[in-house]
């Protein structure tokens, strides 16, 4: 299948690394306004065309598939015209704050009968996908609560969120730049949790001279399986993203910055002592991640991207076979929903 990607930032070269690693699968072109960078993307990942121009990339490359890895507001015309082309398209998130929007791209791709999927990719990292495995097969028993916390210092010295040269695009959406991570937070509560029936949203902002709308974000999501509490940080240090599942046989808790998997469950024998086993567990688990949190570094492993590539990869095999996307429409539809009442509780 041929590949071609709109859009040579910074997450464009996650997409770029597993593109040029999937077999059966070519990338033919890169595209981005500037030339400097879609020339550079193009020689470093082995594409023979690049251009800043994304018809022209359509229309001579004719990809089977589009990765479009632009600013959120570009992503509903990149995505429509690339559908309207005949491509299956992979979008990063938000694909859009629009539901009029995101309802026509997906009425598109099912007239056209291709694939249109958002980038959900932690939901594809092992420690997620285990949890939900130990839930299917019963070991885990029903999901009562989620943590999903991600703590991020995108104040800092350096940061390109508060670059008074370069205004992050992100600045411009609901939420501010909170909004460039909602929907991870927003995908990982729901894929436990299922969809949302009520939500409390708290936006607040500790730094008055930063440039940032809110820099504090948190929300209790009521779900149709049990309850989210969704967080985010610009203060809280040191960084971590971190997903907590609690469930009626096990407690898991998991870390995507490193390699973490950390299990307390019931376990037999006196009750008194089950802390103790479980703890050392616990110690267990984090020296296995940080010896793997190295390992990572050093053999240039995706790290925390490990989902992109997973996923990326069940899309093209989805593509091939005309199977469903490994997101189904419905998932992303229920995440974009609990996106808007999340943001609307900014203006409340």
């Amino acid at each position: 299948m041929k590949a071609a990607i709109v859009g040579a930032g910074a997450i464009a070269r996650e997409h770029l690394g597993c593109l040029t690693r999937l077999e059966g699968v070519e990338l033919v072109g890169v595209c981005d306004l500037s030339p400097a960078l879609a020339e550079a993307s193009a020689e470093e990942f082995g594409a023979p065309f690049w251009t800043t121009d994304y018809e022209a990339l359509l229309a001579e490359r004719s990809p089977d598939a589009v990765h479009i890895t632009t600013p959120p507001q570009t992503h509903y015309p990149l995505a429509k015209l690339a559908l309207e082309k005949g491509c299956h398209v992979f979008v990063e998130k938000p694909i859009t704050f629009d539901p009029d929007e995101l309802a026509q791209l997906f009425a598109l791709a099912r007239e056209k009968n291709r694939l249109l999927v958002e980038d959900h990719n932690y939901r594809f990292n092992r420690p997620v996908q285990r949890i939900l495995e130990g839930i299917r097969d019963g070991s885990f028993g029903d999901v009562v609560h989620v943590d999903v916390a991600l703590h991020l210092d995108i104040l800092g010295p350096g940061s390109r969120y508060t670059d008074p040269n370069l205004p992050h695009p992100t600045l411009r959406l609901p939420g501010g730049a909170i909004s460039d991570f909602l929907t991870h937070l927003a995908y990982l509560g729901h894929v436990f949790v299922g969809p949302h029936r009520d939500v409390q949203v708290a936006w607040d902002k500790r730094s008055a001279d930063s440039p940032l709308p809110h820099d504090e974000f948190r929300a209790l999501v009521q779900g149709e399986r049990g309850t989210a509490l969704l967080a985010f940080s610009a203060h809280g240090q040191p960084d971590t993203f971190q997903l907590t599942v609690h469930g009626t046989r096990r407690r898991v808790r998991a870390s995507f910055f490193e390699p973490l998997f950390a299990t307390e469950k019931i376990r037999g024998g006196p009750r008194p002592l089950m802390p103790v086993f479980n703890g050392l567990s616990q110690a267990q688990a984090h020296t296995f991640a940080a010896l793997g949190g190295l390992w990572r570094k050093l053999s240039g492993s995706p790290m925390s991207y490990e989902g992109l590539y997973a996923l990326i990869e069940r899309f093209y095999a989805a593509c091939a076979r005309g199977e469903e996307a490994p997101i189904s429409p419905r998932d992303i539809e229920d995440v974009h929903r609990l996106i808007l009442d999340l943001v609307a509780g900014e203006a409340a």
